[in-house]
């Protein structure tokens, strides 16, 4: 392993605030030609002062309203004015906020938002086009949005990349199923896909390179990311991909019967009959917000047992192999064990205190984990959760992170510890998977653990007194947000982080590499290895390399291994084997009936 070494200064020239000859003038209209029309953006200053360009509610398809409900996306040919107003964003897709619970946002939503450092027209016939990330964010594809209210990615732009981040329909909107009357499901990740076509018609214009596009996300976003890693039809689009704490075999995102969980949905508004036909008739014409709102009360039992921000009725589905553009038709299981699947390459991770998330619901409910210790096990252990056996396999769970002593607020931080663990254990398989059967792209992973101002997700939660990074708490070390305040001055250790996390992920998006050599030792102070295997010895099951981004930088391995052997040891009892989790697949018969 590399040994830590203290971290360089940043260059000026890099990411530091200065000021800049080229002034701008935000009420100046900045007119574009895309495919569709003309549209028009503003100018503003990036934090080092330099200008840039913004276009804001750009739509990439048609209004996903009426007959368009549920059903795959569809491209716009033409915009309906001569001159489309891009200089602000329009509504976001209809959803509910995972913390605050609130809903926003309206039906009609499928808008995306470019900023660039330069403009097409800029780059003479010698000029180099510049590498594109694409951002999907998160917030359990049942709320969330892609804004500059909370996604303004102006310090990756000052590192000379374009970003786009889009908005997608959410939970029963995006993500109803109901193939017999024609809805194969994920619509909202249909809505990525149509926008990462749309980008490849248009992103010239806006100086960005349509042959060198990153895909990222986090969170939920991040799920959406490998997906379309493992999707036939999307993979034209994009060329690299970065998963921020995303996972792909967690049962929360998937679906389980959504075929029968559409037809409840519509006996919920007095639909009465047999046909999925029926089923879908009725939903279509149940105003958007009455849905979105009603979809909560088609949870089933199972689900009703996770706290309530994990509570999402309408996720991700396996689609049948019949329908028309699929975005998965396998388990992730299936699609990394087929050597040599993926050929891009990917940088991926997770936050040393994932579970401090789950946490914000179980604090009020502590006492109930110590009696009901089946809630520490999840959908995607094969096993009957209202069974005796899944109690005592919690029992298990419980005392191994525990020992005699009750679960209470003064041991918080050995609760946090278990429910990580349970994330990390689908990162671990991520990576085994990956080294066993995917020998031609590589994996950069890492684990961030770095507490700072600017570990926003451990402060939306109130949980700033614990110790490590939350879920999320990464994010913001890449973007900016007006509504939580992360403007940082260069004293702040937090600004030095940023500048690395920055200068990481966008070298990953021009050079497919987050520590290129000309960086390391000057920028970076250390180089970030693709993933390897660890053997395990004396029995003891194998360790897997990862980038540690905490104080210092530094190559290590998965330091969670030894503490979730219990939790690996349990998967395997219950599925077979580690990598054998339950997931869902729709219901592929021919016929159409109902219950």
């Amino acid at each position: 392993m590399r040994n830590a070494r203290k971290y360089p200064a940043m260059s000026e020239a890099g990411l530091g605030r200065g000021q800049s000859d080229q002034g701008y003038d935000p009420s100046a209209r900045i007119m574009v030609k895309v495919v569709q029309g003309s549209i028009y953006g503003t100018k503003d200053r990036l934090p080092n002062g330099k200008p840039y360009y913004c276009f804001k509610g750009i739509p990439y398809a048609k209004p996903p309203v009426g007959k368009l409900r549920f059903a795959s996306p569809v491209p716009i040919e033409r915009y309906s004015v001569s001159y489309l107003d891009c200089s602000r964003e329009r509504s976001s897709c209809l959803g509910r906020d995972v913390i605050t619970r609130q809903f926003s946002g309206s039906e009609d939503g499928l808008f995306l938002n470019i900023y660039t450092p330069v403009l097409g027209r800029e780059i003479d016939t010698t000029g180099t086009p510049l590498p594109v990330m694409v951002f999907f964010h998160g917030g359990g594809m049942t709320g969330g949005n892609g804004d500059s209210g909370m996604y303004l990615p102006d310090y990756l732009v000052q590192e000379g990349v374009v970003v786009a981040t889009v908005n997608y329909r959410l939970g029963v909107l995006g993500f109803l199923c109901l193939p017999q009357a024609g809805i194969e499901g994920n619509a909202g990740l249909k809505d990525q896909r149509l926008a990462l076509q749309w980008i490849q018609q248009n992103v010239s214009t806006f100086g960005g390179d349509p042959a060198n596009v990153t895909l990222f996300g986090a969170s939920s976003g991040g799920s959406n990311v490998l997906m379309h890693c493992f999707s036939e039809l999307s993979r034209p689009y994009f060329h690299k991909a970065i998963a921020q704490s995303a996972t792909i075999f967690a049962d929360l995102i998937y679906q389980t019967e959504p075929e029968e969980r559409a037809r409840s949905l519509a006996r919920l508004f007095g639909y009465e009959g047999t046909s999925d036909a029926g089923v879908l008739s009725t939903l279509r014409d149940v105003p958007a917000s009455r849905l979105c709102e009603a979809q909560f009360l088609v949870l089933s039992a199972r689900e009703r047992e996770y706290e309530p921000i994990f509570q999402f009725p309408f996720t991700a589905v396996i689609e049948r192999e019949q329908s028309a553009d699929p975005v998965l038709v396998k388990t992730p299981m299936e699609y990394l064990r087929e050597v040599d699947r993926l050929r891009v390459p990917v940088l991926a991770g997770y936050n040393d205190k994932e579970g401090m998330l789950e946490l914000v619901d179980m604090i009020k409910n502590l006492s109930v984990y110590n009696t009901r210790t089946e809630k520490f096990i999840y959908r995607s252990f094969d096993v009957d959760y209202f069974s005796p056996a899944a109690r005592a396999l919690g029992e298990e769970v419980k005392k191994h992170y525990f020992g005699d002593a009750p679960i209470s607020r003064e041991n918080l931080n050995r609760l946090v510890d278990l429910l990580t663990d349970r994330f990390v254990v689908g990162y671990y398989v991520l990576c085994k998977l990956w080294s066993e059967y995917q020998t031609k792209a590589p994996l950069y992973s890492y684990r961030f653990a770095y507490e700072g101002s600017l570990n926003k997700g451990k402060e939306l939660l109130k949980f700033q007194h614990l110790p490590g990074a939350s879920h999320i708490d990464e994010v913001y070390y890449l973007f900016s947000s007006p509504l939580l305040r992360t403007e940082i001055p260069a004293s702040d250790p937090a600004y030095r982080m940023r500048q690395m996390m920055v200068r990481m992920w966008t070298n990953f998006a021009k050079h497919s590499d987050p520590t290129p050599a000309a960086d390391v030792g000057n920028e970076l102070p250390c180089r970030w290895e693709p993933v390897k295997e660890v053997p395990g010895v004396e029995g003891q099951p194998a360790n897997y390399t990862v980038f540690s981004i905490g104080k210092e930088l530094q190559m290590s391995t998965l330091p969670e291994l030894e503490r979730m052997g219990k939790l690996l040891e349990v998967t395997k009892r219950c599925n077979g084997t580690i990598d054998n989790f339950v997931i869902p697949r729709i219901d592929s018969r021919a016929d159409g009936g109902s219950s």
